[in-house]
């Protein structure tokens, strides 16, 4: 691996762990607990003047990890000089994926009316939508260094796209850490190891499908919408339905669509280095 992805993944990981521990460590100590859902629309409402404010501001800005390690390393110079354009009849992955994801969740969880949340339609749609814009410009960024820096580095490394997808999602499961812990600990150990390794095993299927858009578009923007939109998706699930079981068929769905690229997808693709 090149000096300047150890650089990269240096600074994701110190960028955004430190400040998801700090966030924890301080909210722990004033007695609260952090907001793990709050968007950029709702922050400084509830937080502005009250000793929340600065573990919030940290827990929020340290999602930057990735995209700051891409602007530090790589700037925006291999976006805008891709080697050859990409196919956009692919396009409409990124819209159905989330979907096919979640869908026999939302089914499940409407069917058998696990604990439905019964709010207005207008109301639902429109924290929906703030959760989507917000996810645009915090965690869909992340792309920026995943595909923008990792993905071609692993891929410079002549390896296979399976092994690419796996490496790639171990690290990109690991950086997220730190926030699962937060999310889970308080639950206990015995809910924490399980959910560590179920979040790990969906993120490496997810990680082989957006590579996959990422490699059939050539367009960074096309992910960055995935990965907003898959957020968005499984945010909406548990808005409706706080206490569903069904989550975890949003983590095998990923993997039937990993199968199904695997099986009738991946022979058509050309696996070529982007330019650097």
């Amino acid at each position: 691996m090149k000096k300047v992805t150890k650089i990269y993944l240096g600074i994701a990981f110190i960028w955004t762990w430190s400040g998801w521990i700090l966030a924890g460590l301080i909210s722990h100590m004033n007695g609260f607990d952090l907001n793990l859902e709050s968007t950029i629309f709702n922050f400084w409402s509830e937080t502005w003047g009250s000793n929340k404010f600065l573990p919030q501001l940290l827990f929020a800005f340290a999602v930057y990890g990735p995209f700051m390690g891409f602007i530090l390393t790589t700037g925006f110079k291999k976006l805008w000089h891709l080697r050859k354009k990409g196919n956009l009849s692919y396009g409409w992955y990124v819209l159905i994926v989330p979907i096919i994801s979640v869908f026999p969740a939302f089914l499940m969880s409407w069917t058998t009316k696990v604990n439905l949340t019964y709010v207005s339609f207008s109301s639902t749609m429109l924290t929906i939508l703030l959760y989507f814009l917000s996810n645009l410009i915090t965690s869909g960024t992340e792309e920026f260094g995943w595909r923008g820096v990792l993905y071609p580095a692993l891929k410079a490394q002549g390896l296979s796209f399976w092994d690419v997808a796996w490496k790639g999602g171990f690290i990109w499961a690991i950086w997220h850490y730190p926030l699962l812990i937060l999310m889970y600990l308080p639950l206990g150990v015995v809910v924490l190891v399980p959910s560590l390794i179920g979040f790990t095993a969906s993120i490496v299927a997810m990680n082989y499908i957006t590579n996959f858009i990422y490699e059939k578009t050539q367009k960074i923007f096309a992910v960055v919408l995935l990965h907003a939109l898959n957020n968005t998706m499984s945010f909406a699930l548990i808005l409706l339905f706080p206490k569903t079981p069904y989550t975890v068929f949003s983590s095998l769905m990923a993997w039937v669509i990993v199968w199904w690229l695997e099986k009738y997808q991946l022979k058509n693709l050309d696996f070529s280095l982007l330019e650097d």
